[in-house]
């Protein structure tokens, strides 16, 4: 709390803080999803009504086979929609570029080109 003891950890953004002193310039730096509350979404135990744990690894078999690695419940709901929208491998859209196993993306491979991750994963 202000004016009591300090507790060392991670503040990020130093100037800035230095600049801008006031109770808040110096709490503890939390990635944003934890924040906005998606950290509750990320977590499978928010997907247990909406996919069983059979059912998830199932299709994650299957999808390997495709050559996309899904690694959680989230990631195959979001997957599940994007071929929804775009079709089977995203053959409706032109945006994104499926490479051959083992070029761009590590879990999906489509292009990334200089990104530093992927929009599908």
């Amino acid at each position: 709390f202000y004016g009591g003891d300090t507790i060392p950890h991670i503040t990020g953004k130093v100037i800035l803080r230095q600049a801008y002193d006031t109770v808040s310039s110096w709490r503890r730096k939390d990635p944003i999803e934890v924040g906005s509350g998606v950290t509750i979404i990320g977590h499978d135990p928010f997907w247990k009504d909406i996919m069983s744990d059979e059912e998830f690894e199932k299709e994650a078999s299957h999808l390997l086979t495709r050559s996309y690695r899904i690694r959680s419940k989230e990631n195959l709901a979001n997957f599940r929609e994007f071929e929804k929208c775009f079709g089977r491998d995203g053959a409706q859209q032109s945006l994104m570029k499926r490479l051959a196993v083992g070029e761009g993306c590590v879990d999906c491979c489509f292009d990334i080109g200089e990104k530093n991750f992927c929009h599908m994963c």
